[in-house]
């Protein structure tokens, strides 16, 4: 439905890359690999805490950070990081002299997330959740104290350090990931964001949970 919305279809899908193993993360992804054939790339840690749960896999290549990956045109930089699961990555995007930054699902910003973030035309970072919302919201005590580690979300401030750390003359889009429907507000996320970007152009644009996220052209 969501590929349907932005006009596209399975058809041209070739790979699906899997950051880690928590289920939001995962599910679907049995079917769809059956489904498309398209070629499954995860980590081995990744891999072992899915393998049981989404079912046989019928092309099933490991990543490992440090260690580029070639898709077709596309050259994909997998880079590890603080997240509490077994071998989370992220990914760095080359394409015809473009590069997209991606940072999601991670609780700290550190010297290897902003060096794959570096000269990037599009950004995708995760602004998971207002810290005051947070600590004030419905969820249990363990689950705040886990979201705000050093292994868990980045929050809308440290979306912004992070932005402020890699932004450049040439940045085309910053894409907001990962807000939390319960501890996070779009217009909060937002604001911290283009204070963080300052008097550089980029678009702005905030992934929603409700609808699909158009197409970039870069």
């Amino acid at each position: 439905m969501r590929m349907a919305q932005v006009g596209a279809d399975f058809s041209s899908l070739d790979a699906v890359f899997v950051t880690h193993e928590h289920s939001d993360h995962w599910k679907g992804l049995g079917p769809l690999a059956r489904k498309t054939k398209a070629t499954v790339y995860s980590t081995e840690g990744t891999f072992r805490g899915i393998q049981d749960r989404v079912g046989k896999l019928p092309h099933w290549k490991p990543l490992k950070a440090g260690r580029p990956q070639i898709v077709g045109d596309l050259l994909i930089e997998p880079y590890a990081t603080p997240h509490d699961a077994r071998e989370s990555v992220a990914f760095a995007v080359h394409c015809g002299g473009k590069k997209i930054g991606h940072a999601a699902d991670l609780g700290t910003i550190n010297s290897t997330v902003v060096d794959h973030l570096r000269n990037s035309d599009v950004l995708l970072i995760e602004s998971n959740h207002d810290v005051d919302m947070l600590m004030a919201g419905p969820y249990t005590w363990p689950l705040k104290q886990r979201i705000k580690s050093l292994v868990g979300h980045l929050s809308n401030e440290v979306c912004g350090e992070l932005l402020a750390k890699v932004v450049h003359s040439k940045l085309q889009a910053a894409v907001l990931m990962h807000l939390s429907e319960t501890n996070n507000c779009i217009d909060i996320a937002e604001i911290t964001a283009r204070q963080a970007l300052g008097s550089y152009p980029a678009e702005m644009i905030v992934a929603r949970q409700d609808r699909a996220t158009p197409f970039i052209t870069i």
